[in-house]
């Protein structure tokens, strides 16, 4: 019975670590989700890119179990200096470190 109380107070502390999560900076958490867009688009001839006037991350919030950014974009081969054909996503950043959101 002890040994169930034990395992059960370790559990209760590692998910509240998990979902608090104050290893996911407002730093971390842009770098990652910058990452992982130019991960996914490194292969697209035209796709789309931070190379724009006021793009790139450009808010974050802490939620549970992680952070989300906010970023902005354009894409192919519209006018990337008009912020109206700037594209925003949010996405998250774990607390394990994966980016979940992103445009495909």
């Amino acid at each position: 019975m002890k040994r169930w109380m034990t395992g059960m107070a370790l559990l209760v502390v590692l998910v509240g670590a998990g979902a608090w999560a104050p290893w996911v900076t407002d730093a971390a958490a842009r770098e990652r989700a910058v990452a992982a867009f130019e991960t996914g688009q490194s292969g697209i001839a035209d796709g789309c890119g931070f190379s724009c006037k006021g793009c790139g991350p450009t808010a974050t919030r802490k939620v549970a179990f992680g952070r989300r950014v906010s970023i902005e974009y354009a894409c192919g081969l519209l006018p990337a200096d008009l912020p109206e054909y700037h594209r925003r996503q949010e996405v998250f950043v774990s607390a394990i470190g994966t980016v979940h959101g992103l445009p495909e």
